[in-house]
């Protein structure tokens, strides 16, 4: 029944009657690329990343003068702005570091506030816009170059251009400038820079080596008036003789901006220094000639420093001559380096002085004493010295202000003996010591670290760091040995004769303290007792107490420096060593020495009373 009614109506001309509806046909690969379009569509359009960009900043700038002297730069500066969310915006434009004069935005002023240290624009505007900004920043001089220098802020495009009203040529720097180019028009200098996005607007600027040709009547100008005087400090020593030569110049009615000097034959130019030195050269002629980046007046000063290897034919004394100068005169003072004797001959054209009455800039540049002192006047002065070379002698560079030793001894002979001295060391590598026969080393340690030591020729090489100034004079740090020995006991009848040795140092030793712990039965001859240390009821040097007043700040630096020179083996490599404490037991006997040099430290006294 239900099929024949579907029937009718789909024969019905009714059905046929109405429109059929729309179709669209796709091929299968524009059904895909149409899905996968669809497919990463987002819901919502993303928003911006930041709140603005600052897309652009140009500035245009000239420098402004009182006189002649540069006082400042101002800039017409346009920034790009480009605001890229909806409502209020925060943009900072300039650092604090600059005077702004006026901002605008489409000729109305632009609100600015400062914030962290920049002047900031605050805006609801949407999009693109352009900020315009009338700043200044101040220009420094100094040595003959000009410059300011502020920080930018950073944008996507930043290029520069700078005015200069000047008639001489001009040599302009700009930091960290990717693209520089510079100009004359009418008098006034132009550079022009891109920068980097980030850093500072740093322009500098100063006269070129190679001044532009002066035309007309006026290009004659007025002769400078030089007048010089020159102060050398020479010394001699280890094979070569150096000097250092100031050349103070006082130039009167016009500038100067070259300095020309002639070196002494033999002599090595190492360097010259002054205000606004821009390069200097030395021809073939020995003439030093020394190029400023300004015109000196006044008073100026040319440092230079010279150095000749001595080739045993004599030695004359290195006198600079001043060229182009009025009138000169000179100082000159000699020092030696070393074991050397220095005696002056007969000079020409110069005059020995009192070393006392030599210029500051001669005695306040140097610790060694000057020996000799001359004058001179004018450009001939010959200066001859005698040198001759002594052997040097050997020094005390290891001293041993103390060393205190305790040794206990037990009812069958042995023996445990530690000894610890205070050691103040300017370059020896190794403590010799040699110890008693037949001792047996049990620790060593320096400065509070246990040390790994070594053995040469018999001696226990103990090895030393270096001790630290102090107050003008070298602190003291610990060196302190433990060994043991076997010695014989008393007899059957409890009588028995103790003899001890400390180790021989290589060494001296201002101060020696021996403390001998005998046990509590036996009864020591005070008779008895002889040996290189004396007896002391009372030791004269309270040694511990003395160590225990040491101020530590001393010490730290010392214990430092061997902490390092552990690390690098340098206070022995192999097994750590245990540091051993000396247990004390019985009734003390004190004897001491002063100045023990290579000799052998002995004690020996009888006892008895000492039956098992």
């Amino acid at each position: 029944m239900r099929l024949f009614s579907l029937a009718l109506l789909l024969l019905s001309p009714m059905a046929w009657a109405q429109d059929p509806p729309e179709r669209v046909t796709l091929t299968l690969s524009e059904f895909l690329k149409l899905y996968e379009a669809t497919k990463n569509r987002p819901d919502k359009p993303e928003k911006a990343p930041r709140e603005f960009a600052l897309s652009a900043a140009a500035y245009d700038g000239k420098v402004v003068f009182d006189g002649d002297e540069p006082i400042a730069a101002t800039f017409n500066a346009k920034f790009t702005v480009e605001v890229l969310k909806p409502g209020w915006a925060r943009v900072p434009l300039l650092d604090a570091s600059v005077a702004v004069q006026s901002a605008k935005i489409g000729g109305a002023d632009a609100p600015l506030v400062l914030e962290n240290g920049a002047y900031t624009l605050v805006t609801d505007r949407q999009g693109r816009f352009d900020v315009d900004v009338v700043l200044a920043t101040s220009v420094t001089t100094q040595r003959g170059s000009s410059g300011f220098s502020f920080p930018l802020q950073p944008s996507g495009a930043t290029t520069v251009k700078l005015e200069v009203a000047a008639e001489d040529a001009l040599d302009f720097t700009v930091a960290n400038a990717k693209l520089k180019k510079d100009s004359t028009r009418a008098g006034v200098r132009v550079v022009e820079a891109t920068l980097p996005a980030t850093g500072s607007l740093a322009v500098s600027w100063q006269r070129s080596l190679k001044p532009e040709a002066q035309e007309g009547p006026d290009a004659a100008a007025i002769e400078p008036r030089v007048y010089s005087e020159v102060h050398t400090l020479v010394g001699i020593g280890d094979g070569l003789l150096t000097a250092t030569a100031i050349v103070n110049q006082t130039i009167l009615f016009a500038g100067v901006d070259t300095m020309k000097v002639r070196i002494p034959a033999g002599m090595k130019v190492l360097d010259v220094r002054g205000n606004g030195v821009r390069d200097w050269k030395l021809d073939d002629s020995g003439v030093l000639e020394a190029l400023l980046n300004y015109e000196a007046k006044g008073t100026y000063a040319l440092t230079i420093d010279m150095e000749r290897v001595l080739d045993g034919t004599g030695v004359q004394a290195p006198i600079v001559e001043p060229l182009g100068v009025e009138r000169s005169k000179g100082w000159l003072g000699v020092q030696a380096r070393g074991a050397l004797e220095i005696r002056g001959q007969d000079a020409k054209g110069a005059a020995a002085v009192d070393v006392r009455t030599l210029p500051a800039s001669i005695l306040g540049v140097t610790d060694t004493p000057v020996l000799l002192g001359y004058k001179y006047l004018g450009q001939d002065a010959v200066i001859p010295l005698v040198v001759q070379e002594h052997e040097e002698v050997d020094v005390l560079v290891t001293l041993l202000d103390q060393a205190e030793a305790t040794t206990m001894f037990t009812i069958d002979g042995r023996r445990l003996t530690s000894v610890r001295y205070q050691v103040r060391n300017n370059r020896r590598q190794f403590l010799r010591l040699k110890l008693p026969e037949g001792a047996e080393l049990w620790s060593a340690n320096v400065a509070g670290r246990a040390v790994q030591p070594a053995q040469s020729e018999g001696r226990l090489l103990v090895p030393l760091v270096r001790s630290q100034a102090s107050g003008g004079a070298l602190a003291a740090f610990d060196v302190e040995v433990v060994y043991v020995e076997n010695g014989a006991g008393p007899d059957a009848g409890g009588k028995g004769t103790f003899r001890g040795t400390l180790p021989t140092a290589d060494a001296p030793t201002t101060y020696v303290a021996w403390t001998v712990y005998v046990p509590e039965d036996a009864k020591v001859k005070e008779k008895s007792f002889d040996g290189s240390l004396r007896y002391a009821e009372y030791l004269s040097r309270p040694v511990r107490a003395e160590t225990a007043l040491q101020l530590d700040y001393q010490n730290a630096p010392v214990r430092q420096s061997a902490g390092v020179q552990a690390s690098g083996g340098g206070l022995g490599e192999g097994a750590a060593p245990v540091q051993v404490t000396l247990p004390l037991d019985g009734q003390p006997w004190s004897f001491e020495k002063l100045l023990a040099l290579d000799e052998p430290l002995w004690v020996e006294f009888t006892y008895k009373g000492l039956k098992d």
